[in-house]
């Protein structure tokens, strides 16, 4: 199934998202219209919406935090069977996590 759906940006330019991605898309135009709490027509959205769209965002990206959080903890657990402490702890920091934790190594590499 294909999708293609046309919105106009604040410079009445019309933007094209191609695809199933495009229901969930926001175009661009439209997030800075939501920062700059000004509807595309001019008119102030207003501050509650405004407020509530970026407390829902923010929760959003919490929780996409949190899949970071719950990768670096199946790694340790599973990686620490088969890397020594000193290995663990500079791939961790490669792949841009923080390195071991007190508590990790006592518990992993003790």
């Amino acid at each position: 199934m294909s999708f293609h759906i046309k919105s106009l940006n604040a410079s009445n330019n019309i933007e094209h998202i191609d695809g199933p991605e495009g229901l969930d898309a926001v175009p661009e135009s439209i997030e800075h219209a939501i920062q700059d709490g000004i509807d595309l027509n001019g008119t102030p959205l207003p501050k509650e919406m405004v407020g509530f769209y970026k407390e829902v965002m923010q929760k959003e990206a919490e929780r996409i935090c949190r899949v970071r959080v719950a990768m670096r903890k199946k790694i340790i657990a599973t990686g620490s069977k088969h890397y020594d402490q000193e290995t663990m702890n500079q791939r961790l920091l490669d792949a841009g996590w923080e390195g071991l934790k007190a508590a990790e190594i006592a518990y992993f590499f003790s």
